[in-house]
Order: C-alpha cells, then structure tokens, then sequence
C-alpha cells in the first residue's frame, strides 16, 4: 500500500520540468571557489589600501593626543562580509556545495579580520593611561620603596 506525498507533486501538463538537482562535477565545483576567494581577497586588499591611504596624514600636521575612533575600516570589512555570506548562501542553495562552503569559511575568516581591526583601532584611540607614581613628589623629597603613600614613608623614619 502506498501513501500520497504530502509535498506537491508538479504537473507535467503545465510544461515545466520539476526542479531537477544537478551533479556538479567536484572539482569545477572547488576551482570557482577558489576562484571566488581569490577575487574577494583581491577586493578586501584593494579596500584596505585605499582606507590605509584615506587615513594618512600626508600634510604632516602633529595632533595631540591620540586619534579619533574611526570605524570605516570596520564597516567596509564587514560590509565585504555580508556579501561573502549573501554568495555562499545562493551558492549552497544552487547545489555548488564546495564553493559554497569555501564561502563561508571566507566570510568567517574575514569576520575575524574584521573583529581585530576594530580592535587595534580602538586600543589606538583609546591608550592605556600612564601609571600613577605611588609617591608625592610635591610634599616629600623621596620615593616611598614599600609602595604606600608619603605618610608611611614619613612615619616609617626612612
């Protein structure tokens, strides 16, 4: 005895064909997504030379202080992401598994790229502040060895 499939069968009247899922040959299959690497890779450098050059100071100005947060690097790295993402989605859904899991190992890759240069970024703009002396140079004329602060150096004779 044979059931009905609950899925919607299509109608060979209507003229078109059932979608039919296409062997890929394997290794075209891999070539374009190392091709598709490549390529995104070339984009990514372009993109990160043209901000690199972007953010120079070529007048040669000195600024006090650190350098503002500057979060284009960051945007278009991850924009750049998106799209890898966007590719390998319709790249696994059109039956090219290989390119379209090289894709997401890309993306995932360029995430983490995008992760440490908004870190360094920031770590630039915003610099560890300088240790504080543990003495008072305005009331004692010596450094208190023990670490404390000049009252214990001064109650301690030394």
């Amino acid at each position: 005895m044979t059931r009905p499939s609950p899925y919607r069968q299509p109608d060979p009247a209507s003229g078109r064909r059932p979608y039919r899922s296409r062997a890929v040959n394997g290794c075209l299959d891999v070539v374009l997504g190392l091709l598709l690497i490549l390529l995104e890779g070339l984009i990514c450098a372009v993109a990160t030379i043209r901000t690199a050059f972007s953010r120079a100071d070529l007048d040669g100005s000195d600024a006090t202080g650190p350098p503002p947060m500057d979060w284009t690097p960051v945007l278009v790295l991850a924009s750049i992401a998106a799209v890898i993402c966007l590719i390998a989605v319709v790249l696994i859904r059109s039956n090219w598994p290989w390119a379209g899991a090289l894709q997401v190992l890309a993306a995932l890759a360029l995430c983490v790229v995008t992760v440490q240069v908004g870190h360094e970024d920031y770590r630039r703009s915003h610099p560890a502040p300088a240790p504080a002396p543990s003495y008072d140079p305005g009331r004692t004329d010596h450094q208190c060895l023990s670490g404390g602060d000049s009252r214990e150096c001064r109650d301690s004779g030394s």
